[in-house]
Parts: structure tokens; sequence; C-alpha cells
């Protein structure tokens, strides 16, 4: 990548940006349920001490909130990058929840005007 295609992606969206805004839209939207499932642990775990005063029940309401973890989470690892084509959050067998992709450097909001 050149340092203009760089400058390009920090500054805002440039023409060929938009149209990677179907893949990035997906790759938002799997994000964005992988994170939800992230912050239902808490109040998930609370809720089911306090309705049971179960460590099963609760053993139980874990072990179903790890099967949404991973059926959420490995989809975003494993999405494509709409640009490069390569794994967006993976690289190296390291995966890094982070808003560009780990090969090519495009932002997860590349395709929104800034």
């Amino acid at each position: 990548m050149s340092h203009h295609d760089g400058e390009m992606d920090r500054h805002g969206s440039g023409p060929e940006e938009s149209q990677y805004g179907p893949g990035l839209r997906a790759l938002r939207r799997q994000r964005c349920l992988l994170w939800g499932v992230i912050l239902l642990y808490v109040p998930q775990m609370w809720i089911t001490a306090q309705l049971t005063h179960s460590n099963r029940a609760v053993g139980v309401a874990f072990g179903i909130w790890f099967i949404f973890l991973v059926k959420a989470g490995l989809p975003v690892a494993f999405a494509p990058c709409p640009r490069c084509g390569n794994y967006f959050h993976l690289k190296n067998f390291n995966t890094l929840y982070v808003r560009r992709c780990r090969h090519c450097g495009l932002h997860i909001n590349a395709d929104r005007k800034p």
C-alpha cells in the first residue's frame, strides 16, 4: 500500500472505497452482533444467579452464552476484507478485532462519508 493510499484511508473514503460498502456493512453487522453477545454476559449471569440461586444453572447459562459467543465470533474472525480478500481481523493466526484490515488497512467505515 502506498503512502497516498494510507492517507486516503485516514482522511475519509476515496471514490474506490464506496464499492466496498456491502462487504463493510455486513462486517459491521457481524461485529455488532458479537459485541451484543459479549455485553449480555454479565446481565445474563447475574439474572440467572438471582432467579435460580444455583451454580449449576449459572454453569448451564454460561455454556449457552459461550455457544452464542463462538457462533458470533467465528464469522467475524474469518470475515474477508472486501478490498484485498484476506481475513479482515486475522493475520498470522492472531485475531485482533480492530477497525482496519490487518492486511491492506481498509477502515471498517471507509464506505461512509466523514
